[in-house]
């Protein structure tokens, strides 16, 4: 997805690559997670089973402007430390408002915690400030950053959390949108998430929404590479 009421804003990740998304739907297969991952869900209160269907951006219900690539982020001196990646901007691609039940996420290096927010820009905001701009990557935890400024209005991501803005009203100039931020509490070995999984449900039919953004916060214990790309190869300015 492409929106024109979003823009990109100068943050502190070392890499951040896009690569295409795929376009394939499927039924959601229960699966074990490698010895060295852990997979974490925050919000609870699930009312159907497994009867969902998973899918990515663009090929079901809810939409995220970022699903595939990834972001590194260089460690500070000073440690533990606190990193907020973000562009998740979710919508209804149906205009149905959309219900959210559970995150979930696999940290291969498990940072010391991860809260999730949702942040909300209204067309005032967006106009009144260059500043509301979606969040990349940010040191610091909403609201407070270290070297941006990110106005809106941030709410604790929770089971009943609703995403109501369609994306075709998403994709008209200073419109506003909804953005989804994942925030990293980081000890010295670094944290790392390579998939995550917003599940939801619209008009009664459960789904899943996967994203394979990989967000990396630099650490002793972060491969050199992450899914073909060097990562981690430098220090924070």
């Amino acid at each position: 997805m492409t929106s024109g009421s979003t823009r990109e804003e100068a943050a502190v990740p070392a890499r951040r690559l896009r690569r295409d998304r795929k376009g394939k739907t499927a039924l959601i297969l229960a699966a074990s997670a490698a010895a060295t991952a852990v997979t974490v869900s925050l919000l609870t209160g699930w009312p159907f089973g497994d009867e969902r269907v998973e899918h990515v951006s663009g090929a079901g219900p809810l939409q995220s402007h970022t699903d595939t690539g990834t972001t590194s982020v260089y460690a500070p001196k000073k440690v533990p430390w606190t990193v907020t990646f973000g562009s998740y901007l979710l919508c209804s691609t149906s205009g149905d408002p959309i219900t959210i039940d559970g995150i979930r996420y696999r940290t291969p290096v498990k940072p010391r915690s991860v809260s999730l927010k949702l942040r909300t820009v209204t067309p005032q905001v967006w106009k009144a400030t260059v500043d509301a701009g979606q969040i990349g990557a940010a040191l610091g935890a909403p609201p407070h950053f270290h070297q941006r400024k990110a106005p809106g209005d941030y709410k604790d991501a929770r089971t009943g959390s609703r995403i109501t803005q369609s994306c075709a009203d998403q994709d008209k100039e200073g419109t506003g949108f909804t953005e989804l931020l994942f925030v990293l509490d980081v000890g010295k070995q670094g944290g790392y998430i390579n998939t995550a999984w917003i599940d939801y449900h619209v008009n009664g039919s459960p789904y899943t929404l996967q994203l394979d953004w990989k967000m990396v916060a630099c650490g002793s214990r972060i491969p050199h590479t992450v899914d073909g790309t060097v990562v981690c190869d430098g220090k924070q300015s």
